[in-house]
């Protein structure tokens, strides 16, 4: 997972770069004054994946702040898929050995965003620093497992019996016994929530071609700290996790000194209504 972020990473640092140095028209068209964006995206972490949205305020010509909401599947870079070869493969499915939980969070968060170098025609990219900080709160639910209690022969078929239990890591010491993950309503009466705080800090790389859209590419660090200990896989709980992330967000300019009839007015315009 970590080689795949540092293979994609790259890519995205030097197409935006690369981008940057192509000949473009010089760019005509001015951004309002006072502007709100609101902006959507997708993230890759180093530690799972997520949905990002924000709604950032212009406060000067350099500097906005911004409140962004955010969701995250968290994973463990110890997770290995594997599959028992000892039974029917049709009746088979793949699963981590040693998870014991699935967890999600969800993401709360005030922060800041400085430009440091602007565009300069209108094919180039203006540079970005970025930091927010605010609560998070993670979700467990406890992992079930088919495992099999006995076997017997038939027809020389090996023929499992089994039962639903979480794992043991201490017993069920080879995947040899587990046929696969137990359905969803197994642990649903042991979810737990991990309240918490975050960092984080980011490059952004805005590259929109149009002044009343943003298109960018982000990638920093973050610092999740839970109240609560997390455990993605058998005995490795903790409180910190550190990772990397990459984001692209898109999103929508729009004149904050306009009020909300005369901006319903322009949509309807720009529909042919």
């Amino acid at each position: 997972m970590f080689y795949k972020f540092k293979i994609l990473l790259l890519l995205f640092l030097f197409t935006p770069i690369a981008y940057s140095f192509a000949q473009g028209e010089l760019q005509t068209e001015r951004e309002p004054d006072k502007y709100n964006v609101n902006a959507y995206g997708i993230k890759l972490n180093t530690n799972g994946y997520g949905l990002y949205y924000a709604f950032s305020h212009r406060i000067n010509y350099r500097l906005r702040n911004f409140f962004e909401a955010e969701y995250n599947y968290q994973k463990s870079p110890k997770e290995i898929k594997v599959i028992n070869p000892y039974f029917d493969a049709n009746s088979l499915r793949k699963f981590v050995f040693g998870k014991t939980h699935t967890v999600h969070n969800i993401k709360i968060g005030y922060g800041y965003n400085k430009m440091v170098f602007e565009k300069r025609d209108e094919n180039s990219i203006s540079i970005h620093l970025t930091g927010s900080f605010g609560a998070i709160l993670g979700i467990s639910k406890t992992i079930y497992y088919e495992i099999v209690d006995s076997v017997k022969y038939s027809n020389n078929y090996l023929v499992p019996y089994t039962s639903y239990y979480k794992i043991d890591i201490n017993f069920q010491n080879n995947p040899t016994d587990i046929l696969g993950k137990a359905p969803f309503k197994y642990g649903l009466n042991e979810i737990k929530l991990h309240p918490g705080i975050y960092a984080k800090f980011g490059l952004q790389f805005d590259f929109s071609q149009d002044v009343m859209k943003t298109k960018t590419l982000e990638t920093g660090v973050i610092l999740d700290s839970f109240f609560i200990p997390v455990e993605i896989m058998a005995g490795h709980e903790s409180n910190l996790f550190l990772n990397l992330y990459l984001a692209y967000h898109f999103g929508k300019k729009y004149d904050s000194s306009l009020n909300r009839e005369y901006r319903r007015d322009q949509r309807r315009e720009n529909r042919g209504y």
